[in-house]
Formats: structure tokens, sequence, C-alpha cells
């Protein structure tokens, strides 16, 4: 289906509009920057002029790039209101700013190269005016302006960031700080700008004041404020009274913002009128209150939007503006998530429940007569009647293939060469039969390996839907689902704390109302109760670690609940190559997946080699990659089959035995392939876990069967691989003497670091260990604490 969009059609008239709004806005950030440069121009610190107008022409050639030439233009307009000489200075100064920002070999930063500038500068026009070298007067105020320049320039880049992320940018406090600098530098640049009875300096601070309160409330105006106004002090050398004037208009501006417009405009003039009364020295003038005033009447002109827009920037509607935006991800996310589960679902329907015989596969091949064998005029000779064995060479040619020694593939080659007189056609017809029969195998094992992991993915959407559906739609929090089931409960629980929340780690501390209730209340309410609650909510079981009563603020009880590990597990490795040799074909790791979960793996490579030591550890490897992407266990052996057998020069295969030890709920998950059976000692019973499935890599068709058994404490747990036994001995009785061995050692309580060598020790001057060999032993035990044991002192009695 063609995507048909759908283009509004503006009429002529709304283009006409829309060009002459932006025509407009781009005219007032022309002017914006235009003023800004003027004003920067004639800054003055310290009774001198500073160049704080390169600065600001560095960094909008940098980031505002067309509005280069309202800075350039308001900039020399500036300098000249000053005086010539200044202006000429100013010029030489971008000049060299730009032959240094074009140096081929040395790019400089932007603060670096103003400052460079500033001071060549400087230095040549001052020494030109003195024919020489400048005084050290001069020179110290050369000085002061490269560091005043740099610092600006620092300011300057950090309040205008680039065009698109200037209103989209947080205003952090660094940012706020740096645009207030700049507001009290431009004030100095109009402190001598007056006409008449109207002054530009009190006029342009008093309207930021009232912005600021209407806007920010007490905090901002204060802030902006006393800020600007301290800088302009200091600027003028003069920490005036002036300074508690600004700071007072802004408090009680912001004082009187909940009135609106009318209440900021009437708050900000009470301090003028109070230190005129007050205090006679400071200047307090006519021309001062008519600049407040004018101040007053520009600030009720303002449009309410620009007004509203400044208060939602200093005041974002953070809940409301989330909750639109995320209720319209939920709804958007939950359509494509379903669209794309019902894919997955067909998918898995289509892949592998419609298209997959798992009969016509899982049926023993059977050894028939080969077109090669039917054209034979001795057919009846070796497949009639009179039977010459030639079923048995064509059955022992496939298990020879299969393995991995040549020189059984070369013996049975000969044995087919001695009954068959077209041996060379039939071999190379039954390896274009083994060919296909491989490829069969790979094509639907490839498309069962997809069906389960498809499987999987679905799950895991269904998983996460459900979690964005009780996140985004209720936005609680875990406590506040705690406090909610807690109250269905009628429990009394006032406060609920998560201190950590990593499954099999969690610590949760709940704080309940006493009520005069004795310890063993408190406790059944939390053994019956909560421990339900909690094990309902996080699907773990949870355990009282602590209960203590507090007095402040007022009584009451809190409990500790931690996550319930009630199992540990010690255990011990033993491994040896053949013939004491370096190189073994095994491979083992032990590790936890999280505290309350323990992966226990064992994989024996195909041989003694180096590449059989390969196959094994790459199992072993890409194992536990799966299982750090919370991959299925049969998923994972089946990708791992797939990924081992697919596409290979030699085939090479290794068993994998692979268990999960639940420490929470006390459980050992089995999954074998190809490998041995595991033993579960408990006391003198033993249970045996076996599997049926063949090694990873080994057949085209791959099965895995999983077996769960429940341990209690005490339980030992045995991962053989098959080298433990011999194939000369009878293997029965081999398992009864390593196990009776093994009970017997367990029965002396002797240590698990010592168990394995002196079982294997024994075991093998009875039985021949010819072939690589590995066990794992592993005790579970219950999880005791250090009170909960004790020994009493024993007191000799004179």
């Amino acid at each position: 289906m063609a995507n048909i969009e759908m283009i509004d059609e503006k009429t002529p008239l709304q283009g006409v509009t829309a060009r002459l709004s932006i025509k407009k806005m781009s005219f007032f950030i022309h002017l914006f920057f235009l003023l800004l440069a003027l004003f920067l121009s004639r800054a003055v610190m310290f009774e001198a002029a500073v160049p704080f107008l390169l600065p600001l022409w560095a960094i909008v050639k940098k980031r505002y790039e067309n509005k280069k030439w309202s800075v350039l233009v308001g900039g020399l307009v500036g300098a000249l209101t000053l005086s010539i000489g200044q202006a000429l200075i100013l010029v030489l100064q971008i000049v060299l700013y730009e032959l240094i920002t074009r140096f081929r070999f040395w790019k400089f930063p932007t603060a670096i190269a103003v400052g460079m500038a500033i001071f060549l500068g400087q230095f040549m026009w001052q020494g030109i005016a003195h024919l020489g070298i400048p005084p050290l007067i001069v020179q110290l105020y050369i000085y002061y302006e490269v560091l005043l320049a740099f610092f600006m320039t620092i300011f300057v880049q950090l309040f205008f960031v680039q065009p698109h992320r200037f209103w989209a940018s947080g205003w952090s406090y660094e940012r706020v700080g740096a645009g207030l600098v700049i507001l009290a530098m431009m004030l100095t640049g109009v402190q001598s700008v007056a006409v008449s009875y109207f002054a530009l300096f009190p006029f342009m601070l008093h309207l930021a004041i009232c912005i600021a309160a209407i806007t920010g409330g007490v905090p901002i105006a204060a802030m902006v404020a006393t800020i600007v106004g301290a800088l302009v002090g200091i600027a003028k050398l003069s920490f005036t009274g002036m300074i508690s004037v600004y700071a007072m208009t802004g408090v009680v501006a912001g004082l009187f913002s909940r009135l609106g417009r009318t209440g900021v405009v009437l708050g900000s003039f009470v301090p003028s009128i109070f230190f005129f009364f007050y205090d006679a020295t400071l200047p307090i003038d006519t021309v001062y209150f008519v600049s407040v005033l004018v101040a007053g009447i520009v600030f009720f002109a303002l449009p309410q939007n620009m007004i509203q827009f400044l208060h939602d920037v200093i005041h974002p509607k953070r809940d409301e503006v989330l909750l639109q935006r995320q209720q319209w991800l939920t709804n958007h996310t939950n359509e494509k998530l379903e669209t794309f589960q019902n894919f997955v679902l067909f998918m898995k329907e289509l892949v592998f429940d419609r298209f997959t015989s798992t009969e016509s596969v899982n049926e023993v091949k059977q050894i028939e007569p080969t077109a090669t064998c039917m054209s034979c005029f001795r057919y009846d000779h070796c497949w009639g009647e009179r039977n010459n064995g030639m079923e048995d060479h064509i059955e022992d040619w496939y298990i020879a293939k299969s393995s991995m020694r040549e020189s059984d593939q070369v013996r049975v080659e000969k044995n087919i060469k001695l009954k068959c007189i077209k041996s060379t056609k039939l071999l190379e017809e039954l390896d274009y039969q083994l060919y296909n029969d491989k490829m069969n195998g790979q094509f639907y094992h490839g498309k069962k390996m997809i069906a389960l992991q498809l499987r999987d993915l679905s799950n895991h959407l269904n998983r996460l839907m459900e979690d964005m559906k009780n996140e985004t739609l209720s936005f609680k929090t875990i406590e506040e689902e705690l406090e909610q089931e807690f109250k269905r409960a009628s429990v009394q629980c006032f406060q609920i704390d998560v201190i950590n929340n990593t499954m099999g780690e969690r610590v949760i501390i709940c704080s309940l109302a006493n009520k005069n209730k004795t310890y063993d209340d408190q406790y059944l309410l939390c053994e019956r109760i909560i421990l339900p609650i909690l094990y309902d909510v996080f699907a773990e079981p949870f355990q009282v670690e602590k209960i203590s009563e507090q007095k402040t603020p007022f009584s009451h009880v809190q409990v500790r609940f931690r996550s319930a590990v009630r199992y540990e597990v010690e255990y011990d490795i033993y491994s040896r190559a053949k013939n004491t040799g370096w190189v073994s074909g095994d491979s083992h790791a032990v590790f936890h997946i999280h505290p309350g979960l323990v992966a226990v793996m064992l994989s024996d490579g195909m041989g003694q080699s180096r590449e059989a030591q390969r196959e094994s550890r790459r199992l072993i490897r890409l194992m536990r990659e799966c299982l750090t992407y919370n991959m299925n266990p049969e998923t994972a052996m089946h990708t791992l089959h797939y990924v081992m057998s697919l596409n290979r020069e030699v085939d090479m295969y290794a068993t994998i035995d692979f268990a999960l030890v639940d420490l929470q709920k006390g459980a050992l998950w089995s999954w074998k392939a190809g490998s041995m059976s595991t033993y579960i000692l408990r006391g003198e019973r033993m249970i045996k876990v076996d599997g049926t499935a063949a090694p990873v890599g080994f057949m085209p068709v791959f099965s895995i069967e999983t077996e769960k058994v429940n341990l209690l404490a005490d339980d030992y747990v045995v991962m053989v691989s098959d080298g433990v036994f011999s194939g000369e001995y009878d293997w029965e009785e081999q398992e009864r003497y390593f196990v009776s061995l093994l009970k017997s050692r367990i029965q002396d309580e002797m240590p698990i670091e010592v168990i394995l060598y002196d079982v294997m020790e024994q075991f093998s001057s009875i039985y021949a260990v010819e072939d690589d060999c590995t066990v794992i032993l592993l005790n579970v035990a219950h999880v005791v604490p250090k009170w909960a044991v004790f020994s009493p002192l024993k007191q000799e009695v004179s």
C-alpha cells in the first residue's frame, strides 16, 4: 500500500503573514544584538573603558553568523560616542582577532584568541602613543583588560549557546549568572546616557527588576537586583547604599508579585521612597524617580504572552507537560508494541508451527539401497536374501563420519571398497546424502531456534508493555505501590524506604505505627501479612532482618526487610588433563548471576587437543554472554548449537552440562547436551539427573530437556565429565564405587576442598582414568547468621 501524505496548502494571505512574522522576529533579533553591542562597547570598569565588544563579536561570529554585522555596527557606533581613538582600537583588535583565528598551524581557544588580540592591539596602540614601551601603570591597565576580556568571553559563551538551543537548553545557575554579568556590564555602558529628566541606567535596571519579580517571584528578583547592583558598584569603585536600594526593590517587588503587575510596580516604588527620606546622600532625585516611573509604564505595556513565556521558562509546568507527553508516548508505544508483538507471534507460527514437520526429522534414519546399488548387477548379492553386510557397512560409514577419528573413516571406506565394485560412485552418493541430511537438519534446527528466539522476544515485549502501562499511566514509584498494597491489607505503615532494589540484594525499611503492640505481635504481622505482600510485588522471598523501636520524633517501629537468600553454596573443582598433560578439553565456570542465583557450567570438547579446549571454552563463553542478556537457557543452547554447527570446515562439537542453583527457593535447574549424569547426594539417598540430548553441534537435529530438583540443606551436587569413567570397565560399577567414595567422605565430615582430591586418588588407583576429567562438587547449606551460633565457655571447677 502506498503511503499518502496530506499536505496543508496555505493561502497567499497566510504566506504573507508568516513571512512578515519571520521578518519581524529577525528585525527584533538584529536590533537586540545591535543595542547589546552598543552598550558593551561603552562599558566602563574602574573608570576605564574595557573591550567587552570583542568577546561578543567572537561568539556571535562563531554561533550567530548572520548577526555579526549588527554587532559590528553597534560596536562601532558605541565606540565613536566615546572617542575616535576608541573606535580605531576596536577595529584594530577585531582585525588582530581575525588574523589569529585564521592562523593555519595552531588553533587557539576563543577566550585565549580574544585575550591575545586585546594584548597585541593595546600594546601596539599604546606603544605608538608613547613612542616606545608604555609606562608600568598603562601596562597594568592592559593586563587587567586582557583578564576581564578573557572571563567575559567565557560568560558570553555560556549565555549565548547555539541558536537552536537558546530556549531549549537548561537555564543552569552558571548560565543565569553569566547573563546577569552581561546585563551589569551593559548597564555600566549606559550610566552616562540621560535626556533631560530621564536616565537610561535606572530605567533599564528597574524594568529588569520588575520583569524578574513578576516572572520569578522574590528569589529571582532579589538575585537580579543584588548581583547587578553589586557588579555596577564594583565597576564604579563605590559600594554605595544604592546596592541596598536595589536589593530591597527586588525583595519588595517580589513580595507583591501575587497582586499582578500593579502590585509589582507599587511595591518597587516603596524602597525608593523610604530611602529618599532615610538617606539624603543617595542619588535618588527627580531624574531617578522619573526614570523609575517610565520603567513602570513600559512594564505595564509589555505584552502578556512575553511575560507568560518568561514565566514558563523559569517555572516550567513539568507535570502537565510530562503528563501529556507520557500519555501520547504511552498510546503511541502501546500501539507499536502490540503491532510488533502480533507480528512476532505470526512469525513464530509461520516459521515453526506451520512449516516444521517434527516427525520426519526425529525419525531414525533407515539404511536403504542407493541409486548406485539399485542400478548394479550385484544388487541381489549385496541387498537380497544373501545379504553381504552392505547395510552394516553403510551404517558404520555414517557413524565414522560423525566421529573425529580419521582412522575410523579410512577403515570403513576400505571395507566398503572390498565389498562393492562401484565403491567410488557409492561413496560420492553417500557423501551427497549425508550433506543433504545435514542441511535438512540445519534448516529444521534454524527454524526451531528462530521460533524460540521469537517466543522469548514476545515474552519480553509482554513484560515490557505491562511495565510501561504500570509506570507511565500511574506514575507510581515502588514505594507508592507498596503503600497501596499495605493499605489494602490494613497495615498502618506511614513510611517506606527502598534502600536497595537489586534482585537478591533488596533492602526495604518500613516504619509501622506502634499502638502498644508487643514484639511478638509485630513479628507475626511481618511474617503473615507483609512478607507475602513483598513476595507478590518483587517476585522473590524476603526475611525480617531487624525490628527496632524508635522514640523520635514519636514512638513507632522500624522493620528492616532483606531479600531472603536462604542458602549458600560452597564448591570445589577437580580437573586433570589426560596423562597429566597441559592441555585439557574440559572447561568449567561457576559464577553468580545475582546473589540468589548461581550458574554452574561444565563443557567437554571432543578430544584432548587445543581445538577441543577452544571449543569447550568457546561454548562456556557464549553461554555466559547469552545469560548476561537474559536469554532463556533453552533458547541459548539451541542458539549455540546453531552457531557451532553451521558452516564449519571441520566437524567439532562439545558437551554442555548447565545448572542454575536458586539459593532463594532451594531448587536446581539442569540442562544437558551430551553430558554425564548429575548426582545429588542427600544422606544415604542419591538423586540422579540424566540427559538424553546429543552434544552441541553434533547432530543436525538438536533437542534439550529441562529438569528441576528441589534442594535441601546439606545436599551435595556432583557434576562430572565423561573422562572420569573408563570404557574398559563396567560403567555402573564405576559409578557405584565413585558415589560410595563421595558418601563416605561426606559422612566423615571431610572439608569440601579435600574431598575430591582424596576421592579421585583412591578411585584412580582402582579404575584408571584415561581421559581429561573434571568433577565439580557443590555443597548447599543454610545461611546462618553469626549471632545464631555460639559456644558456651568452659569454666574450670576448683
